[in-house]
C-alpha cells in the first residue's frame, strides 16, 4: 500500500508541474491579463476624471477649493502620494503637502525614467484622446497667492521619507487650444516580489494555490485510480457473479453500513450505476417512511439491527424512491456476516412487492369507502328515522312512534307495579288564532307550545303531537298527584308564552290527566281517559287541569262547540266553479291577462311547495288566478289601448285593484284570499317607493304572488315589447330583492323554477306544462276536490283523505284519466294502513295527485282562453 501511495504522490507532482508550466506559458503569451497594466490604466483614468472635475474650479480660480479637493483625494487613496496643479510657466497654483518633494524625487530616481517614458506615452494618448478644454473664456488672472513658489529642486529640502519607487503622472490642460498647464500626480509603486518584475503578484498567488491544492487533489485521485481505497476485492468475482443471478436485489454492507456490493437486480430495479453506490451508506438512499417526519437517523433499519445486534431481520417493509422517481415497496431481509470486528457486515436482500402493496392499498381504500358509505347510510337512516318518528313542525314524536315506544313501556311498568301517568294538552281557541291571524301565526303557536313541552318533559318523559293542536305527555314513574303537579306546571308555562307577532296574543291550554291504576289495558285506553278529562276541562271554562275520576267521566259525552264558535263553511270554502266563471269572464274581456293569471298561478303553486301547507297553496293558487280580475271593470279603450296610457287613463287602470277586491270579497267571503290579494296590490303599488312598507309583516303568500307576477311579466310577450329570457328576469328579481321583494323568497322561487326552465329549454314537458283534455263538468268536479284533499292532508285526517281519494278515483276513471286514477289508488292503499301510515310517503303521493288535478284545471283554463280568443276574432 505504501508503494501505491508513493506512486500516487509522484504522479500528482508531475501533473502539478505540467499545470504550472501551462499557466506560466499562458501568462507570457498574454492569454492571462497582467494586473499591472490594468492598474496603470485605472490610475490614468482616475487622473483624467480628477482633471475633468477640476476644470470649473480652474476657470473660476478657486485655488483654495482645489487644494481641499486634492488633499481629500490623497487621504482617501493610499497609493496616491501627492497631487498639484502647475501652470505652463511652472507656477504651482494648487498642491497637496510634500507634492514638490515627491515630484522632484520621482524625477531624480532611475526608475523615474521608465515611469516617465510610460507617462509620456500616457500623455501622448491623453493629448490625442482626452484634451481638456474650458468652455468659456477664463476670467482675468488673479494675483498669485504668496504661498505658491516656483518649482525649484533646490529650494526646499526633502522632509518626507518615501517607501519604494514613485510613479509620476501629469495630465495636460488646454484652454482655447492653448496649453494652460498640467495636473500632476505621484503614486507609490508596489514593492517588487521575490522574482522582481518577472512575475505578476496575482500570477504568483495563483501558482502557489495551484501547487498546494493540485498536490492534494491529484494525490487523492491517483490513489483512487490505483485502488488504494477500493474494497471491491472483498467479494471474489465468482461470488459476485453468483449474486448477480439472484432474482432479488442484494446489498453487501460493511460494519459501518456502507455498500460493498450491489447485485445487478438491485441496480436495474432502482436505476443506479455500481459506481454511485460504492462506499455509500445504505441509510443515505432515498428511503420513504410512512411518517413524513421520520428520517433515517430516527429509524432503525434492518441491516443496522443485523450488524449491531448480530441477529437476522425478516420481512421488514421499506419504500425506496428510484432514479425514475417511482416509489417501490420492498420486503427486506437482513442477516449478519463475518465473525470478527474487521470483517463484520450484513447481507441484505430486497424483494419487490410493489404490486402486492398496491393491491393492499386498493383493498384498504375500498374498505374505507365502504366504511364511509356505511356511515353515510347510518346518517341518512337517522335522518329518515327523525322524519319518520318526529313531527316536522313541532319536533315532537308523531303518533306512530309514540305508540311504539309507549306499548313496551306500559307493559314493563304494569309488570313491575310502578306508576305510569299521562296528560293531554289542548290549546284553547286555536281555530280562532288561525282565522284571525293566519295559519303562519298558528304554526308559530304550535312551535312555541311544543318547545315548552319538550323543555319541561322531553329529558325524562315522552312528548307527542297527538293531532292538530293536541299534545300528549307520558310520565313514567309518576302517580296521579305528581302528574297533576306536572300538568299545572305546564299550563302556567303555556300562559307565559309571548309571540313577537302578534304581540297581544295570549295563550291558554286545557289539560286532562290520568294514571294506569284506573284500569287502562293499553296506551290508547290511558290516552282516552286523559282525553275525557280534557273535554271536562274545556266544558269547565278552559285553562285548567282535570284529573281522571271514573265515577264522573263515564257519563261525559263529546264536547260540543258553542254556537258562536261553529265556523260558517261558506266563509272558508272556495268553490272552483265560481273561480272558473270569473276567469272565463276575464278571458272574454282580456285573454292575455287571463293567460297571465293562469301562468302566475302555476308559478305560485310551484314556489309555495315546502313553505306552506296544502290548503294554503290552494288559496294562493286561487288568489293568483284572481289577482287581476278587476280588469273586467276597466273600459275597453283603456284596457286594449296599444300605445302608452295618459295620466287620466292610468288613474282608471289603477282602479282595477279596488274593483277586483270588491268582486272577490262579495263572491267568496274568504278573509285569507282577500288579505293575500290586498297585500299583493300594496307591494306592487308602494313596494318600490315606500320605505315604511315592511315586507316581513305581510302574508308570505302575497310576497310569493308578487314575485311570480313580476317574473311572468318580464318573460312574457307584450304588445309594446317581447318577453325577456329567464336570466334577465332572475337578475331583475335579485336586484330588487330586499326592497320590493323578499330576498329569501326570491332565492327559493328561482331555485324552484330553475329545473323547469332547463327542461323547457331542452324541449321536455315540465310539471307546470302538463295538461289533460277533460270536459268542463269533470274539470269542475276535480277542482272542488283539490281544496278538500289539501285540508284533509293538513289536518292529517286519514279517514277523510281515503274517502276523498276514492271519490276522485271514481271521477277520473269515468273520464279515462289514468294518471289521476293510479295516483288516487296509491293514496287510498297507503291510507288503508290507518295509524301505521307513512306520512312522508303519503305527503309526496298527495302532492303528486294535486299537481295532476291542477293539470286538468290548466287544460280547462287554456280551453276557455282559446274559446274566448276565437269568439273575439270572429266578432
Amino acid at each position: 500500500m505504501f508503494q501505491a501511495v508513493f506512486a500516487s504522490l509522484r504522479l500528482a507532482f508531475a501533473l502539478v508541474c505540467v499545470g504550472l508550466g501551462l499557466i506560466l506559458g499562458a501568462q507570457w503569451l498574454g492569454f492571462i491579463p497582467d494586473s499591472r497594466l490594468a492598474e496603470e490604466a485605472a490610475r490614468r483614468k482616475f487622473c483624467e476624471t480628477v482633471a475633468i472635475a477640476s476644470i470649473d474650479d480652474i476657470r473660476q480660480h478657486r485655488w483654495a477649493k482645489l487644494n481641499t479637493t486634492l488633499d481629500a483625494l490623497v487621504r482617501q487613496n493610499e497609493s496616491l502620494l501627492s497631487a498639484g496643479l502647475r501652470t505652463e510657466s511652472g507656477i504651482l497654483q494648487a498642491s497637496t503637502k510634500h507634492h514638490r518633494i515627491c515630484w522632484n524625487k520621482s524625477k531624480s530616481t532611475g526608475e523615474a525614467k521608465s515611469a516617465g517614458t510610460r507617462n509620456a506615452d500616457s500623455q501622448d494618448a491623453t493629448s490625442r484622446d482626452s484634451d481638456l478644454f474650458l468652455l468659456d473664456d477664463p476670467s482675468p488672472a488673479e494675483s498669485v497667492p504668496t504661498w505658491v513658489e516656483p518649482t525649484d529642486p533646490g529650494s526646499k529640502q526633502s522632509t518626507v521619507e518615501l517607501d519604494g519607487d514613485i510613479i509620476r503622472l501629469d495630465i495636460p490642460i488646454t484652454v482655447q487650444e492653448r496649453t494652460w498647464g498640467n495636473l500632476e500626480f505621484t503614486f507609490r509603486s508596489k514593492i517588487a516580489g521575490p522574482f522582481g518584475g518577472l512575475l505578476d503578484e496575482g500570477i504568483l498567488r495563483l501558482l502557489i494555490f495551484f501547487t498546494v491544492i493540485g498536490m492534494g487533489s491529484y494525490s487523492f485521485l491517483m490513489m483512487r485510480i490505483l485502488g488504494v481505497f477500493s474494497r471491491t476485492q472483498v467479494v471474489p468475482d465468482r461470488v459476485r457473479q453468483a449474486l448477480d443471478t439472484l432474482a432479488e436485489g442484494l446489498l453487501v454492507l460493511d460494519k459501518d453500513g456502507k455498500i460493498v456490493l450491489a447485485n445487478d437486480n438491485f441496480l436495474a430495479t432502482n436505476g443506479y450505476e455500481p459506481e454511485e453506490l460504492q462506499e455509500r451508506l445504505a441509510a443515505d438512499l432515498p428511503w420513504v417512511f410512512g411518517n413524513g417526519d421520520k428520517s433515517t437517523k430516527d429509524a432503525e433499519l434492518p441491516w443496522t439491527q443485523a450488524i449491531s445486534q448480530r441477529k437476522s431481520v425478516v420481512g421488514e417493509i421499506l419504500r425506496l424512491t428510484g432514479r425514475d422517481g417511482i416509489h417501490r415497496v420492498f420486503s427486506v431481509n437482513a442477516g449478519p456476516i463475518g465473525e470478527d470486528e474487521k470483517q463484520k457486515g450484513a447481507l441484505v436482500t430486497f424483494q419487490d412487492v410493489t404490486h402486492v402493496e398496491k393491491h393492499r392499498l386498493e383493498l384498504e381504500n375500498m374498505l374505507s369507502m365502504l366504511r364511509l358509505s356505511k356511515d353515510e347510510i347510518q346518517k341518512k337512516n337517522q335522518e329518515l328515522e327523525i322524519l319518520a318518528t318526529r313531527d316536522a313542525l313541532t319536533g315532537c314524536l308523531n303518533r306512530r312512534a309514540f305508540f311504539e315506544r309507549m306499548e313496551e313501556m306500559l307493559t314493563d311498568y304494569r309488570n313491575a307495579g310502578r306508576p305510569l301517568s299521562c296528560f293531554m294538552v289542548d290549546i284553547d281557541h286555536f281555530k280562532s288564532v288561525n282565522d284571525t291571524y293566519g295559519h303562519h301565526a298558528g304554526d308559530e303557536v304550535l312551535r312555541k307550545v311544543s318547545k315548552v313541552l319538550r323543555d319541561l318533559h322531553e329529558e325524562n318523559q315522552v312528548v307527542c303531537r297527538y293531532g292538530g293542536e293536541e299534545f300528549c305527555v307520558m310520565l313514567p314513574g309518576h302517580d296521579l298527584d305528581e302528574a297533576m303537579e306536572q300538568s299545572e306546571r305546564t299550563r302556567l308555562a303555556v300562559m307565559n308564552i309571548r309571540l313577537e307577532d302578534p304581540e297581544s296574543l295570549r295563550l291558554t291550554a286545557s289539560l286532562g290527566v290520568s294514571e294506569l291504576k284506573f284500569g287502562a289495558t293499553d296506551v290508547q285506553s290511558l290516552i282516552n281517559q286523559a282525553d275525557s278529562c280534557l273535554y271536562v276541562a274545556k266544558r269547565g271554562g278552559r285553562n285548567q287541569s282535570v284529573a281522571f275520576d271514573p265515577d264522573r267521566v263515564d257519563v261525559l259525552g263529546e264536547e260540543e262547540a258553542p254556537p258562536e264558535e261553529v265556523a260558517d263553511p261558506n266563509l272558508v270554502s272556495l268553490p272552483f266553479h265560481a273561480v272558473t266563471a270569473l276567469v272565463s269572464a276575464l278571458a272574454y274581456r282580456d285573454p292575455a291577462t287571463a293567460e297571465h293569471s293562469r301562468r302566475v298561478a302555476n308559478l305560485c303553486v310551484q314556489a309555495a311547495d315546502g313553505l306552506v301547507c296544502q290548503r294554503d297553496i290552494y288559496v294562493l293558487e286561487i288568489a293568483a288566478l284572481l289577482h287581476d280580475i278587476g280588469k273586467i271593470g276597466v273600459p275597453d279603450d283603456v284596457l286594449h289601448k296599444p300605445g302608452p296610457l295618459t295620466d287620466e287613463e292610468w288613474k282608471v287602470m289603477r282602479r282595477h285593484n279596488t274593483i277586483g277586491l270588491d268582486m272577490v270579497a262579495g263572491t267568496f267571503h274568504c278573509p285569507e284570499l282577500e288579505r293575500i290579494i290586498r297585500a299583493h296590490h300594496a307591494i306592487s303599488e308602494r313596494g318600490a317607493t315606500d320605505r315604511h312598507l315592511k315586507l316581513d309583516e305581510l302574508p308570505m303568500e302575497a310576497r310569493i304572488l308578487t314575485i311570480a307576477d313580476t317574473y311572468d311579466s318580464i318573460v312574457s310577450d307584450h304588445a309594446y315589447r317581447q318577453g325577456r329570457p329567464h336570466s334577465t328576469a332572475a337578475t331583475e328579481l335579485k336586484r330588487c330583492a330586499g326592497k320590493q321583494f323578499d330576498s329569501e323568497l326570491v332565492n327559493h322561487f328561482l331555485t324552484k323554477i330553475e329545473a323547469d326552465v332547463k327542461e323547457s329549454a331542452m324541449g321536455l314537458p315540465t310539471a307546470t306544462g302538463i295538461s289533460f283534455a277533460v270536459p268542463k263538468p269533470i274539470a269542475l268536479k276535480i277542482g272542488q276536490q283539490i281544496e278538500r284533499i289539501a285540508e284533509a292532508m293538513d289536518e292529517q285526517n286519514i279517514t277523510e283523505l281515503r274517502d276523498l281519494a276514492r271519490d276522485l278515483c271514481d271521477i277520473a276513471d269515468a273520464s279515462y284519466l289514468t294518471p289521476i286514477v293510479d295516483s288516487a289508488r296509491q293514496i287510498e292503499e297507503a291510507a288503508a294502513n290507518g295509524e301505521n301510515v307513512e306520512w312522508i310517503t303519503l305527503l309526496r303521493q298527495t302532492q303528486k295527485l294535486l299537481d295532476l288535478c291542477r293539470a286538468t284545471q290548466n287544460a280547462h283554463l287554456i280551453e276557455v282562453d282559446q274559446t274566448e280568443e276565437e269568439e273575439l276574432f270572429q266578432s
